[in-house]
């Protein structure tokens, strides 16, 4: 009987076909019909705020719009320019030319593949929230800083840091346009109030606010004549494919680009997905999603695109206008064509003004004020981390703002995790405790005894408060030192290293040292430690699954011998050294 579980029957696909055209193909033409719609400005206005020509943004659109949706692992994402992409773009742009662009976008397709392939999409969503909120408000910040000279009617060069661009404005002051101030202002107000007064009214809440105030100000600039900037002809044919030289010097250069591209791209993609998933009850796949997404930046390059990613603002639109399949987003691109094919030579009348206004709408949404609000009351330090990021990501670069806001978190977590060990005596650990009512009921372990509790993990940070317990115990004639380890998930290797250096100064010293209660995955730490792994061997340090038999041992073997002042000659039935032996959880 042959197996045919995993094997396609070609016989269903006129079945699938039918079923399709009678059930999704209409919510598919539609939903992707008004995505387009909707994509058009924003490709145009994205490409504007990345220093490129507009065609470029729709270009990017097309292109990866059709493949991210093909490929993809989210079937309703939709891929194209965004915002925290372009800022990216206009920094490599100034520095390194299309060329280097166009081999950034490509070395983050690889990589990006690569994370796929090699199932790592899931360690995008550890990345800790303040970074993610200042970043993204700082590119926020960055958009609404770049569209100033496009809302006052200014033509002056793009500037890759704001205080270029600011100064520049300055200069031109007297250039300044009261009908692009207009224009962008009536764009915003459209952009902002429009849907709350058609949200309500069946046939016109689907239009988007986008194509309103496309219209009006394509209206008024075809009949008043105003001299603004505004995008001019766009090329009516398909996006051509064409070969680049790949020039290795660059691509060393370019690299950084390259990282911040796939970092950019992988969090955004797979917030878009997760956002697709709770609206309609799907689940996506990470990985294959990383993998589709590398792929459109291996493409787009080729054909004259930029930097792309699922976009969340497309996806939804997609969402709420009824897409049934993956078929809306690669007909959103189809719409894409036409509409530049039949419709592009008019965008000469559409001013640079318009598409400030939305970029500006856009911008300001992307500054998390609310969740600045929340950090800010949870936790000051993240706060700050969040300030600090999102102010280097205006006044620097998005490299050194997420290098930096990496470091501040990975320090702040490390100073916060040494809060978490603590080093206790046993009278302080636990009133209650079993082995405290032992030492009180026996007064010659209160002479001979110490007995201390680690809480918490045992790494370098937690160093100076084992060293100060550590120094408490040296004035005193304590001769047994009993270290309690069952609260102890993760030890390091300074943190062993320590271990076994205070195991040879107490034996240098006469005393004795016993371990109890190690976790398996601790135990197994230690033993891979060659020096530990000898102490123990040699009798130097005793090992215990339960403190009150390391007492009991102490109180049977070791009292006589520290009474009759005799040296070391112990055997231990109860001591295992093979920490395969254990594998139980630890007790008392």
């Amino acid at each position: 009987m042959s197996d045919t579980k995993n094997t396609f029957d070609f016989n269903q696909i006129p079945a699938r076909a039918t079923d399709y055209f009678k059930k999704s193909f209409v919510f598919d033409v539609k939903s992707g019909f008004i995505t387009a719609i909707v994509a058009l400005p924003l490709a145009i206005g994205f490409a504007i705020a990345s220093g490129v020509e507009p065609y470029m943004g729709i270009y990017t659109a097309i292109v990866a719009g059709f493949f991210g949706s093909l490929l993809g692992g989210s079937r309703f994402s939709i891929t194209g320019p965004t915002g925290a992409m372009g800022v990216v773009v206009l920094s490599a742009v100034t520095k390194y030319g299309l060329e280097g662009l166009f081999l950034a976008t490509l070395l983050a397709g690889v990589i990006q593949i690569l994370l796929g392939i090699f199932k790592v999409g899931k360690i995008a969503k550890f990345m800790p929230l303040p970074i993610i909120a200042g970043f993204t408000s700082g590119i926020g910040l960055l958009i609404v800083a770049g569209q100033i000279p496009n809302a006052l009617g200014l033509t002056i060069p793009v500037h890759e840091y704001v205080f270029q661009t600011l100064y520049d404005i300055y200069q031109h002051m007297d250039s300044i346009s009261l009908v692009a101030i207009l224009i962008t202002i009536g764009t915003a107000i459209i952009m902002l109030f429009l849907p709350r007064f058609t949200k309500d009214r069946k046939y016109i809440s689907s239009v988007p606010p986008t194509i309103v105030a496309l219209i009006l100000s394509a209206v008024l600039i075809y009949f008043g004549g105003f001299e603004i900037p505004t995008i001019g002809t766009l090329p009516q044919t398909l996006p051509s494919f064409s070969l680049f030289k790949i020039n290795f010097d660059l691509a060393r250069n370019v690299f950084p680009y390259a990282i911040s591209l796939t970092l950019l791209g992988t969090i955004e993609s797979l917030m878009c997905a997760v956002v697709c998933d709770g609206m309609t009850a799907t689940k996506h796949n990470s990985d294959r999603e990383l993998i589709a997404q590398g792929i459109t930046k291996m493409i787009t390059p080729f054909f004259g695109g930029l930097p792309s990613t699922a976009a969340v603002s497309r996806s939804v639109v997609n969402i709420r206008e009824g897409a049934k399949s993956r078929a809306s987003g690669m007909m959103h691109s189809g719409f894409m064509l036409l509409f530049v094919i039949f419709f592009g030579s008019l965008a000469i009348y559409l001013p640079k003004a318009f598409v400030a206004g939305i970029l500006i709408c856009i911008g300001a949404r992307m500054v998390n004020y609310k969740e600045l609000r929340l950090i800010w009351g949870n936790n000051k330090t993240e706060a700050a981390i969040f300030i600090i990021t999102m102010l280097l990501t205006v006044l620097t670069d998005l490299i050194l703002a997420m290098e930096v806001g990496i470091l501040l978190t990975m320090v702040n977590f490390l100073y916060d995790m040494t809060k978490t060990t603590s080093i206790e005596t046993v009278e302080e650990h636990d009133s209650d405790d079993r082995i405290n009512e032992i030492m009180k009921l026996n007064e010659q372990y209160k002479d001979k005894l110490a007995i201390y509790t680690i809480n918490g993990p045992f790494f370098f940070g937690a160093m100076n408060v084992f060293d100060q317990k550590v120094n408490a115990i040296l004035p005193t004639k304590k001769k047994v030192i009993i270290i309690r380890m069952r609260f102890v998930p993760y030890v390091d290797t300074t943190a062993i290293s320590r271990l076994n250096g205070f195991i040879e100064s107490r034996n240098r010293e006469k005393r004795y040292v016993i371990l109890t209660s190690l976790r398996p995955v601790v135990k197994k730490h230690l033993f891979r430690n060659e020096t530990f792994e000898k102490h123990v061997r040699q009798k130097d340090v005793f090992l215990f699954e339960s403190t009150e038999h390391a007492v009991e041992f102490a109180k049977n073997e070791l009292f006589p011998l520290i009474d009759k002042h005799e040296p070391k000659q112990i055997t231990v039935s109860e001591e295992k050294t093979d920490p395969a032996e254990n594998e139980i959880e630890p007790k008392l």
